[in-house]
């Protein structure tokens, strides 16, 4: 599903009419008979709905929605601002036939009693909106997300920036937004997304092949996401892949216990947990499958070896802790060994910029906000507005796949786009999901999924196992390790 910033989607519309004739009234009509679709498809017929039009082309959306809303036989009254409005000639189009229609439509300031709806169309400000809302209008949202009725944004929630995860001071609280051709960033990225409810995304009859050739993002669900390969009946061990996964560490042997439980359940062939020798092996004693090597911070070389020679990929730095000479013996790894790796957790304190350009190796990182935060240079609230951006240009930059991991996933591949995804839940919001994901990265890597293909369906499948545990079980009892345990379940799914 594409994303595009407005901009685009100005320079697209501008296309469509003037290149292949379809006007603006056409694309109004189009949006208008979704929005009465939907609500003949969602809502009682005798529900009181109340319209809020405002001042541009949105408005005109609610104009539209209005005259099929009346000519069949809905109860439902339209407010729009009488004496201040920049109506278009579509929109003002659509306000002329309500009024030759003698569709009664009144005044936003002679609104009094709002609770009384069953439904609220927020149909006020659209993607062209950069400031904050005053005013009456303010008003009137906040009147509209005190009461109960069921909330129905056009296009975007009234209040958000089309382009940005931020929230300003007053914001339409949708429980549905109904959006016309793309997504936009506000659809995908938290916290803006809260105030976007469920989206649904209409087709006002632009052509794919035409939204396709703006530049834009990707978000992921279960239509769009890449395939899992089919397994050959005469498969072995080594046709999906060897897989180092080095870590641990006495205060925090867990963290890679569990990156090596979650890539022996998502499909590799063979798993071997390489550990400071300071850590007794018999902390896996209760997952037989996995093979164990040690060694010392100061033989990097040994383990260095290993990787190259008996390898797939290799994930590094769960639990490793951030002792110096933690970080040197990550660094030298990283340095010296040529096979795809994920690195995650400490492996990424352990970097720095500058010795990113040292390392050779396909890479995919998997940083939350604030390690990516340290890692470039940046303040963490710069980080939140702004993040599909820094994350491309970060995976540009250093050739790097990254995986930026928050209430979202955003995916950046190098010389591509971004991917966003929004599975998953709070169920997840607790330690030992990072190491989840690179564990399931790191199986996929190595069973010959491409990077980009394997960074998607690693964040996919780690949301949607905490999307099915939660449904017997409540978000804040779950456990890392009982999540895992229900990827055989999006596995059978996908």
């Amino acid at each position: 599903m594409y994303i595009l910033s407005c901009k685009d989607i100005y320079k697209m519309e501008e296309e469509v009419k003037n290149q292949y004739l379809i006007s603006e009234t056409v694309l109004m009509e189009n949006a208008g008979t979704a929005l009465f679709n939907f609500i003949k498809n969602t809502a009682d017929k005798n529900s009181n709905i109340l319209i809020l039009a405002g001042p541009g082309n949105n408005g005109g959306d609610g104009f539209v929605l209005m005259r099929h809303l009346i000519s069949n036989g809905y109860k439902a009254d339209i407010y729009y601002p009488a004496e201040n409005n920049k109506y278009g000639s579509a929109a003002q189009e659509n306000l002329n036939i309500l009024k030759k229609l003698n569709i009664s439509i009144y005044d936003l300031s002679a609104i009094n009693i709002i609770d009384k709806y069953d439904i609220i169309i927020d149909a006020l400000f659209g993607i062209g909106l950069t400031r904050n809302i005053t005013g009456i209008y303010k008003e009137i949202i906040e009147k509209a997300n005190n009461t109960n009725a069921l909330k129905i944004a056009v296009d975007i929630a009234s209040g958000l920036i089309s382009d940005s995860a931020e929230v300003p001071e007053c914001v339409f609280k949708a429980d549905y937004t109904i959006t016309f051709s793309t997504l936009k960033y506000c659809h995908t990225l938290y916290p803006a997304k809260t105030y976007s409810g469920k989206v649904i995304t209409a087709n006002i009859t632009i052509p794919d092949n035409i939204i396709s050739q703006y530049k834009h993002d990707i978000f992921i669900d279960e239509y769009n996401k890449p395939a899992l390969k089919i397994r050959p009946i005469d498969s072995h061990k080594g046709t999906y892949g060897k897989v180092a996964v080095i870590g641990g560490s006495i205060d925090m042997a867990g963290a890679v216990k569990i990156t090596a439980v979650s890539a022996l359940h998502s499909g590799c062939g063979l798993i071997t947990l390489c550990h400071p020798n300071t850590l007794n092996r018999n902390f896996i004693l209760d997952i037989p499958e996995v093979m164990t090597k040690s060694f010392d911070y100061n033989e990097p070389s040994l383990i260095c070896d290993y990787i190259n020679n008996s390898a797939t990929v290799y994930s590094i730095g769960n639990g490793m802790g951030r002792h110096e000479n933690v970080k040197d013996f990550i660094l030298y790894i990283l340095q010296n060994t040529l096979k795809p790796v994920v690195i995650d957790a400490d492996a990424i304190n352990a970097l720095s910029l500058n010795e990113l350009h040292n390392i050779e190796s396909e890479m995919i990182i998997t940083p939350h906000l604030a390690e990516f935060a340290r890692l470039i240079n940046k303040d963490i609230n710069e980080i939140k507005k702004d993040k599909v951006k820094l994350a491309q240009e970060f995976a540009d930059n250093y050739n790097i796949y990254l995986i930026l991991k928050s209430a979202e996933t955003i995916i950046a591949v190098p010389n591509d786009k971004v991917y966003i995804l929004n599975t998953g839940n709070t169920a997840l919001s607790k330690g030992g999901s990072g190491d989840a994901l690179c564990g399931l990265a790191v199986s996929l890597a190595a069973q010959g999924y491409s990077l980009k293909d394997t960074c998607i369906l690693a964040a996919y499948i780690l949301g949607k196992s905490a999307e099915k545990a939660v449904e017997k079980n409540n978000p804040a009892c779950l456990s890392i390790t009982q999540i895992i345990n229900y990827y055989n379940e999006v596995f059978n799914d996908c």
